[in-house]
């Protein structure tokens, strides 16, 4: 285990703007660098590099990170490869703290199930290459030798102990039990047999490109049609996605990622010249799947058989995907004829045909909307009330976005209601609008002037009225939000706070809101957690998993153009400080002097406001 004190002296080392500018033409912008993002296609440059920070920051698709999330994501290395890359660079040796003996048993786990996935592709690779029936089915799939190399495909022969050729004698406890563990052999009772037979071999990739699982297909009439590896610690169904390895540059060129149902449509679509594509595995589309693929591309399609299979399939693609929209993000859902799959429909129509039903495909909103209305009608109050009933869960699983308003609209008048109806029906909090002011006429003076009837007498103003509105007051600075802005970059000012400063921190907090009071008490408890020496990469890293996120994603937009310094930092928090116990000062006394005025004073009262007014002076 890699101490996290040592990650965080490895990040304060190297120049994040050098590492990520090997991989990306960075243009300087300020305190800041900018180039155009690589995890999504743009035109214009939204990506930006902070060395200061050490932190990257996409606004188009916000994608974020230090230089070894960006190496990750990048370049597809895992966690602790990423930091021996950099540790390399930087000319120092990554130590090791002593683990858990749990942990330990898992590393070797995961280490030994992996050593034996590459030897088993190759073996089922090899198979392939002498099987001529095999051959002659991908052949009249309409594969190529150069996509099936491409996707590393191979064949399973139709034998119960095939991969003793590879691994020796499956009556070896030791070897057997990896090859069980790892999905390739089963063990019922005392038989050990192969788990993929007489079945093209579908390798399943890491983003590193390592094979973590396999996909068998069955060449003739035999169930199942599709047989996945089962879960391992290397493989999880869930967050996993086939293809995309494969796809990632064609992702990147398209501007767009299709997903498909299968394997094979994935194949096919390649070789047909959609190379972009990926599928689930065997299990609904996931809130990991969907992250994956945002972080991958801007415009999503997923496309499933128009059967009830394929609907469900889009249902539950719809409910992953709502809580994580954005209003740079479009999803779309593209529901074939029911005699097509992907590969047959651009086999029999074209390309251009296949590039024209993506177009066309079913916003996310319309499929909302449809999915809201199925089985009612909109005819009838019943059907409206019904279908707005069924739209609750939807709009409440995504977060305050335009599209959600935009949602609101449209479905509020199908159903005859006013979009502020529908909100307060949904639970949701309306924004009130801002009030329209009247302009008012001043004289060289600047003062404002009286307006004068033709008659020259004054007009009659009944005081108790209400008045207009005046400019509206010149707020004052946020004291709560100041803090939390320099909290987030330098997260050691917050760890040894006296319990007295911690109390005036809260209480400015809580004024503000409930919200921001929470949050307040998660930074500072994440703040005291944090070695010393950790920055701002480590830091927002270790933000993202908690159960805030979303709010410190908020937070870090708005200081991500900051160019304050650590010595300014220090000088405005604790002067922030200073105002919070003045304003608190003050609001004790105001609470004293209301007591006495009102003749209820307690005992010590004026002794303490005497105190407090000391203090203050």
């Amino acid at each position: 285990m890699i101490p996290q004190s040592f990650i965080a002296d490895l990040l304060n080392r190297i120049d994040i703007v050098e590492v990520v500018g090997r991989h990306v033409t960075l243009k300087k912008a300020g305190a800041n660098y900018q180039g155009l993002c690589p995890f999504h296609n743009e035109k214009s440059p939204s990506f930006s590099v902070s060395p200061t920070k050490q932190f990257y920051h996409c606004f188009g698709c916000g994608a974020h990170g230090s230089a070894i999330s960006f190496l990750m994501e990048h370049s597809g290395l895992t966690y602790v490869d990423a930091i021996e890359e950099l540790a390399r660079s930087a000319g120092l040796t990554v130590p090791r703290e002593e683990r858990r003996p749990q942990d330990i048993a898992k590393q070797k786990q995961a280490i030994a199930l992996s050593e034996v996935m590459g030897p088993a592709a190759d073996w089922y690779k090899q198979q392939l290459k002498v099987t001529p029936r095999a051959i002659e089915y991908l052949k009249g799939r309409g594969l190529s030798g150069e996509i099936a190399k491409r996707f590393n495909l191979g064949y399973a022969p139709d034998s119960w102990q095939g991969l003793e050729a590879v691994f020796g004698s499956y009556s070896e406890d030791v070897i057997a039990n990896v090859l069980v563990e790892a999905g390739l052999i089963i063990q019922s009772d005392a038989k050990r047999y192969d788990r993929f037979r007489d079945r093209i071999i579908f390798p399943i990739r890491n983003p590193k490109g390592q094979v973590i699982a396999f996909g068998g297909r069955i060449l003739d009439a035999g169930e199942p049609k599709y047989l996945n590896s089962p879960e391992t610690p290397l493989f999880s169904k869930g967050n996993t996605l086939y293809g995309l390895f494969e796809a990632r540059q064609a992702i990147r060129d398209k501007g767009y990622v299709i997903v498909c149902e299968g394997y094979m449509d994935v194949v096919a679509l390649a070789q047909l010249g959609f190379a972009n594509g990926v599928a689930t595995l065997g299990t609904a589309c996931t809130a990991n799947h969907v992250r994956s693929l945002m972080r991958q591309a801007d415009r999503i399609i997923f496309s499933f058989d128009g059967d009830a299979a394929g609907q469900r399939a889009a249902k539950r693609a719809l409910e992953a995907c709502l809580p994580m929209m954005a209003d740079d993000k479009e999803v779309k859902f593209l529901f074939l004829p029911a005699e097509h799959d992907p590969d047959s429909f651009v086999r029999e129509r074209g390309a251009p045909a296949f590039e024209e039903a993506i177009r066309q495909a079913m916003p996310l909103s319309s499929f909302v909307i449809q999915v809201a209305n199925e089985g009612h009608d909109w005819n009838t109050p019943e059907g409206r009330a019904q279908t707005q009933h069924a739209a609750k869960p939807l709009l409440l699983s995504m977060s305050p976005i335009a599209l959600r308003a935009q949602l609101i609209r449209e479905l509020s008048q199908r159903v005859g209601i006013t979009s502020a109806e529908l909100e307060n029906f949904c639970g949701l909090k309306t924004v009130a609008p801002t009030p329209t002011m009247t302009p008012v006429q001043t004289n060289t003076t600047g003062y404002v002037a009286a307006t004068i009837p033709p008659n020259g007498k004054k007009p009659w103003v009944n005081k108790k009225a209400p008045q207009p509105p005046g400019p509206p007051p010149t707020a004052p600075t946020d004291l709560a939000e100041q803090v939390l802005r320099v909290l987030l970059q330098f997260p050691y000012l917050g760890r040894n706070l006296e319990p007295e400063q911690k109390r005036l921190i809260l209480n400015a907090a809580h004024k503000r809101s409930e919200k921001a009071h929470i949050l307040m008490t998660d930074l500072i408890n994440q703040c005291e957690a944090m070695p010393s020496n950790v920055g701002f990469a480590v830091f927002q890293e270790q933000l993202d998993k908690t159960a805030l996120a979303k709010s410190y994603a908020i937070l870090r937009d708005r200081i991500m153009d900051s160019d304050l310094t650590e010595d300014i930092a220090k000088e405005d928090f604790y002067g922030t400080l200073k105002k919070l116990e003045h304003i608190d000062l003050k609001d004790q006394m105001t609470e004293i002097a209301a007591r006495i005025a009102a003749g209820s004073a307690q005992e010590g009262d004026a002794d303490k406001y005497r105190q407090l007014m000391a203090k203050l002076k």
